[in-house]
């Protein structure tokens, strides 16, 4: 899957706290919703002073008390499923509920939507269970069987 990012910041540099959060351990209990949501508004801010060439002027396009204010149970939403899904690319099939998902969202307000798979090439091995069985079996010690082929 291929994913175009970016980052919108007020900050010319990182933060320290930045430097070393996210990746394959997050959880949700340690997710702030307040911040969430405030880091949706800056980028729907963002994009929207772009779009309409609004860049040096002071005004609030997705106000808390307008019709255009970021819902927090949608927001919840999204972090409820997010924090109960592997989001690890390799992981993910064309046909994954969290795919099928973000796709649909993404259609119903763009254009043309393309889901893409890639498949990484490289040093690490990545296998596609994300639950097993394991099978533990006591057997003899290696001191057995030194003893047993010292007597035989």
């Amino acid at each position: 899957m291929r994913v175009t990012v970016t980052t919108l910041s007020g900050l010319s540099t990182t933060p320290e706290l930045l430097e070393n959060t996210g990746g394959l351990a997050d959880n949700r209990h340690f997710t702030s919703e307040s911040s969430i949501i405030q880091s949706v508004k800056l980028v729907a801010e963002s994009i929207a002073r772009h779009i309409y060439s609004q860049e040096k002027k002071s005004i609030s396009i997705f106000a808390d008390d307008s019709s255009l204010a970021v819902n927090p149970s949608y927001i919840r939403s999204w972090l409820d499923l997010l924090s109960k899904t592997p989001r690890v690319s390799p992981f993910l099939s064309k046909n994954d509920p969290l795919v099928k998902a973000l796709e649909k969202k993404l259609a119903d307000h763009a254009a043309e939507v393309n889901v893409q798979h890639e498949i990484l090439d490289g040093i690490f091995t990545f296998y596609d269970s994300t639950s097993g069985k394991l099978h533990i079996y006591q057997v003899a010690s290696v001191i057995f069987n030194l003893l047993l082929l010292l007597v035989l």
